[in-house]
């Protein structure tokens, strides 16, 4: 039907023995309003001999079904009927493949035996696949065909019409010798398959190639067929045959030569990546996926995605792979060839001599394929489409989004769908209704059952996003639609061609330039926004435009900024890259991936887009990938500030800490002044499972000398009332202030706190608020956003309002505005929590801690003076964590170790402790989960690491499953790291009843677990040595009455303490505070 659809010209005639089927498709037919299609019912052996010639014939499913004088009658019909100029298509099943076919017919029939109804006897025949999934002996040498066969019939079976009952246990087979002659007796001759790679030997290796010519020497093709089905054990042919009067002009082999006449498409789309390697996975919409090695194959594949349901001609794919490998023209076609040839062994891609039906491009409108209103929704049985591509679609649609689909057909805006997609509930802050439209859109370009020019989808997803400010998920979709505009222009390169000024305005415009390279950006922003008014394809204003509002953290400003430089530069890098940045900023990952690959694509050598690149996918959690674009990144410029930097942060967070500290020395050693540098060699420091307290505080007294210590020059005397007793204004800065873990400990001290005595500011580095923001603001009596302000500006504030005492609750983590406390903005100034360890700072003054985790001799380690709290800190647990569970190793007979760790905590002395509990706990089972171990990669990287300690595969489970509740309430003990403790999963273990054991190392970072333990009263659980580590696990594990005495008591005994003490701690902290800035008053004095 969709055939007859996308060429009205023609006259389609559909034969089926079944009225039902025939009813089924007149019911279409009517509702499609197609006059060039018939159906009818016939019996196969009784055809019609008036229904004249045809240039094409399809027999599809039906040959191998039909007995031998029905098969060949069907074939003699057909020669009958076919035009001299036309092509008969058949398929059928083939020995010596079809053996195992037979093999698991007649298993399922003999289980079937049974059976009185089609219904009974396709239940018996789905059960029987059972022998074939998991029953088959090891030793049968015909294992592997007769798996493949099961899983064929198997979705036969499946099929959602009646031809998938007991006909898919009923086909025989034949020889393809026997089919050659039949066909001969038709007056047919055979042409070649469908599949032409498929009847080349040489695809199947230099010996099968050589026998093959050897025992054909001077045979007809037919036989040399036969014989590459021996060697093959081909089981299903999809034939193509010819009226005998053209016998002559048929080729003797396929000629590949003729690639580089035909068009081609792809429905692939990229995966992550998930092996240790530069390979990519692509799949298409029926699940036939292909891992390619090579970055030339890549290219091709990804440029047929651009296109997708499109095409694209031989020598376009020529002149993108030559631009991006830089070759010359043949060793382009070699290679392309080689690609090709690589898509159609896997039977990924299609080819056509003209223009496919979606390549049309006066198309004003976006057609959608007339099967999408009969495709089955969730609810109701429906029947299989098809595309135009002739592949079976096998997709469910609501009718809510045939109704949407039929929309956007008739010429609906976007916005509007929106509104009638919109179901109530906001997803991710993203405009009412427009993921469900973002959705249905994929769905509709990945089946193909969309056609229309590349203009006409441009100009429906530009709109979306103009009515939406940008907020609507349609960038990835809008990319590929601007990919694929610039392949059909031959596009294949960045063009950056700039818009010609007029002198008066180019004046302004040299000057812009000027102003950004002395990173003057509030002047250069004022001119770069007053040029794109005047001349908006001057795409140098764009781009200085919108790098000023990234670095005002005006994020929504640079997203709509980068896409107004896209609508007037869609093949510029620079518009790409942008667009890239400012969508990973915005933790629209997915989309900004997407943009960052294009921008790769048209200026492949570019270190700052694969920067970008690099970005967006650490933000996924790919770790591989983002550190192998930091990589390229850096090859193509060793100085690229930004790679260097992030390069160390993807090496931390993927844990691994030895090429981490390299790669962060390296970087302050190149980039002495940049914080981020040494914010990474600080955080890789305290990772460090080698090195002494000594050591890593060294590394901090390094960082205040290079970045901070100058700028006591900035410090300036305090006029602040030094009446301790008044009330005090207490000022907090983090870029926590929204959903984090932080506050799961920061809003029980901001809710009960004494307002009488001390009125708050939050310092808010935000670049978006979210509900979390919206709860903590009313605590607050000031609430200054900060992200527009630098650190100058910052410190001038707080000195501004009048702060008495400052508290950092960042530390070196993202966002922290440390450089503005270098400053000395307050007189009193305090770090607590958000980083658990000395910032290292001369300038400030205290650090809220407690005689844990800054015991009696360590002072030395603090920059800071440590203040000892009565608890380092109180926790208010999640709502909805739920209650307690029994102790799982009652049930399961053996002990579940559990850690919600990332990677980095995770060294070769905890897997060493971890190991040697396993060994001696030989039922034992640990679970790792964690964000860190999304990508597999990591999860088979970690699973490598304990092999190689002894510990197999099957005792480890790693995955992430947030929210961990139930992950916990599965596991019966938490395991610490060290030498970098974990820090809030180990209050929620203890809150969920299941204890841990730590060992209590290097101050601050090191000493978490032990700080906790010890509020919440359980000291025996602290270790000082790894020896003592593994005895207190093994003895917690080795009595499972007791350690089901302490689940089902430790929720309440948390409670009663400390821990969970809200306006005890509050009220210790509001002391501590009161007396610092008491010690100041008097010091002034």
């Amino acid at each position: 039907m969709p055939f007859a659809s996308a060429y009205p010209g023609a006259r389609i005639i559909g034969i089926e023995a079944s009225p039902a089927h025939v009813d089924q498709g007149l019911e279409v037919v009517r509702r499609l309003k197609l006059d060039n299609v018939q159906l009818l019912c016939q019996d196969y052996e009784s055809l019609d001999e008036n229904l004249g010639e045809f240039d094409y014939i399809i027999v599809t499913g039906l040959y191998s079904r039909l007995q031998a004088d029905a098969a060949q009658s069907l074939l003699a019909y057909c020669g009958r009927h076919l035009s001299p100029l036309g092509l008969l298509y058949v398929d059928y099943h083939v020995y010596p493949g079809a053996k195992a076919q037979e093999i698991v017919r007649d298993a399922l029939l003999l289980h079937a035996h049974a059976a009185q109804t089609e219904a009974e006897v396709k239940a018996s025949a789905k059960a029987a696949l059972a022998l074939f999934d998991d029953g088959l002996a090891g030793i049968n040498p015909m294992g592997q065909a007769l798996g493949i066969m099961a899983r064929r019939i198997g979705g036969q079976l499946d099929s959602p019409d009646d031809t998938g009952g007991p006909t898919a246990l009923s086909s025989s087979a034949c020889y393809f010798i026997e089919f050659a002659e039949r066909a001969a007796h038709a007056d047919l001759s055979y042409a070649g398959d469908s599949q032409p790679l498929s009847e080349i030997a040489l695809n199947f290796g230099q010996g099968v190639s050589l026998s093959n010519s050897l025992l054909t020497l001077g045979q007809p093709t037919t036989l040399k067929q036969q014989y590459l089905d021996f060697a093959t054990c081909r089981g299903f042919r999809q034939s193509l045959l010819v009226s005998t009067s053209r016998s002559d002009e048929v080729e003797r082999s396929p000629d590949l030569k003729r690639m580089q006449d035909l068009r081609w498409a792809s429905g692939l789309h990229r995966l992550a990546g998930h092996q240790e390697s530069d390979d990519a996975t692509y799949v298409n919409h029926r699940g036939q996926g292909i891992t390619i090695p090579d970055e030339a194959t890549q290219t091709v594949v990804n440029a047929l995605a651009h296109a997708w349901p499109g095409s694209l001609p031989y020598t376009t794919l020529l002149a993108v792979l030559m631009k991006r490998a830089g070759l010359d023209d043949a060793a382009g076609r070699s290679t392309l060839d080689g690609s090709l040839k690589l898509l159609l062994n896997h039977s990924v891609v299609h080819y056509s001599l003209d223009e496919s039906p979606y390549d049309a491009t006066a198309d004003q409108v976006n057609r959608i394929l007339g099967c999408v209103d009969f495709l089955p929704d969730p609810e109701t049985p429906g029947i299989s489409g098809f595309n135009l591509w002739h592949e079976p679609v096998h997709l469910h649609l609501s009718g809510e989004q045939k109704q949407l689909a039929r929309g956007i057909a008739a010429g609906q805006s976007l916005a509007s769908l929106a509104n009638q997609a919109f179901t109530g509930k906001q997803v991710d802050g993203l405009q009412n209704g427009t993921s469900e439209i973002a959705a249905l859109l994929h769905l509709l370009r990945r089946y193909a059952l969309t056609s229309g020019s590349s203009d006409t989808w441009i100009t429906l997803l530009r709109n979306g996003l103009d009515e939406s400010a940008g907020n609507a998920p349609y960038i990835g979709l809008y990319v590929g639609a601007l990919a694929r505009r610039s392949l059909e222009s031959r596009i294949l390169g960045s063009d950056s061609n700039n818009a010609t000024l007029a002198p008066a305005l180019l004046n302004q415009a040299n000057r812009m330039q000027e102003l950004a390279r002395q990173n003057d950006l509030r002047q250069a922003e004022s001119l770069a926004r007053h040029i794109t008014q005047l001349a908006p394809a001057y795409i140098d204003a764009w781009e200085i435009l919108t790098a000023s509002q990234f670095n005002g953290n005006r994020l929504e400003e640079a997203l709509q900024s980068a896409l107004r430089m896209l609508q007037h530069a869609p093949a510029d890098y620079r518009s790409f890259m942008l667009l890239c940045v400012a969508l990973s900023r915005l933790q629209r990952t997915s989309e900004a991936i997407t943009a960052g690959r294009r921008a790769i694509e048209l200026e492949p050598r570019n270190a700052e887009a694969h920067s970008a690149l690099g970005d967006a996918l650490n933000s996924e959690h790919r770790y591989y990938e983002a550190r192998r674009a930091y990589e390229t990144a850096l090859t193509y410029d060793p100085g690229h500030r930004k790679s260097r930097v992030n390069l160390c942060k993807v090496l931390i967070d993927a844990g691994n800490i030895e090429a981490a500290e390299i790669a962060a020395r390296e970087a302050v050693d190149a980039f002495p002044t940049s914080p981020a540098g040494y914010d990474n060699l600080l955080f890789a420091a305290n990772y460090s499972p080698d090195k002494t307290a000594a050591e890593v505080f060294a590394s901090y007294q390094e960082c205040d000398r290079q970045l901070y210590l100058p700028l006591r020059n900035k410090w300036r005397p305090h006029t602040n009332s030094r009446d301790a007793n008044r009330k005090l204004k207490v000022g907090y800065v983090s870029p926590d202030f929204r959903q984090h873990a932080a506050n799961r400990f920061v809003e029980p001290l901001l809710e009960h706190a004494d307002r009488k005595r001390f009125e708050l500011y939050a310092y808010a580095e935000l670049t978006n608020e979210d509900d979390v923001t919206r709860r903590l603001k009313p605590y607050f009596d000031h609430w200054v956003p900060t992200a527009k302000l630098d650190d100058s500006k910052l410190a001038e504030r707080i000195r501004a309002d009048g702060i008495d005492v400052l508290i950092d609750i960042a530390g070196h983590t993202k966002g922290n505005r440390l450089g503005a406390f270098a400053r000395k903005p307050a007189p009193v100034s305090a770090t607590w929590l958000g980083y658990v360890y000395t910032t290292g700072l001369s300038a400030i003054d205290y650090i809220a801690t407690d005689a844990i985790m800054a015991p009696a001799g360590t002072e030395d380690f603090f920059s800071e003076r440590p203040w000892h709290l009565r608890s380092n800190l109180v926790y208010r647990p999640h709502q909805g964590m739920g209650d307690v569970s029994e102790l799982p190793a009652l049930e399961n007979g053996y002990v579940t170790f559990v850690t919600l760790t990332r990677a980095i905590r995770i060294n070769h002395r905890t897997i060493r402790v971890w190991s040697e509990i396993l060994r001696r706990l030989p039922s034992a089972r640990l679970v790792v989960d964690s964000s860190s171990y999304i990508d597999q990669r990591m999860r088979a990287s970690l699973k490598a690491r304990f092999a190689a300690a002894g510990i197999p595969a099957h005792r480890l489970h790693v995955d992430f499953r947030t929210p961990p509740w139930n992950v916990l309430r599965a596991t019966d003990i938490a395991l610490d790291c060290f030498p970098h403790n974990s820090g809030t999963t180990l209050v929620e273990s203890l809150y969920m009843g299941i204890p841990y054991v730590t060992l209590a190392g290097r101050p601050g970072v090191g000493r978490i677990g032990s700080s906790l333990l010890a509020a919440a009263g359980c000291e025996d659980w602290i270790a000082h040595s790894e020896d003592e580590y593994i005895e207190k696990v093994i003895a917690l594990a080795s009595d499972l009455p007791r350690l089901a005495e302490i689940r089902r008591g430790l929720r309440q005994q948390v409670q009663e303490s400390a821990l969970m003490d809200e306006v005890g701690f509050t009220r210790d902290f509001e002391t501590a505070i009161q007396r610092m800035f008491k010690n100041w008053c008097e010091n002034e004095k």
